[in-house]
């Protein structure tokens, strides 16, 4: 399926917002921004306080290096739904 056009699914936002998510939702996880980055990002200049701001652990991406077919990839990630434990 072709990428759609953020700008064009979602008209009359800000292009800020836009230039957000075409950089949180990129695919390529090792283009893709981190949270810091995004909680950095101009589009929150207004409420953003960067000596408030929280820290997390890296992300662990191991199993996106993975080389699986589609099928071996459902698979993993319904295993992974079905062993998903929230924490409390």
């Amino acid at each position: 399926m072709e990428r759609k056009k953020f700008n064009e699914v979602f008209k009359d936002i800000n292009p800020l917002a836009i230039d957000l998510l075409d950089k949180i939702l990129n695919i390529d996880s090792d283009k893709r921004i981190t949270a810091a980055q995004a909680l950095a990002h101009q589009y929150f200049s207004e409420d953003s306080d960067p000596q408030d701001e929280p820290n997390s652990i890296p992300y662990h991406r191991t199993f996106e290096d993975l080389d699986f077919t589609v099928e071996q990839w459902k698979k993993y990630v319904w295993g992974e739904v079905q062993n998903f434990l929230p924490m409390l």
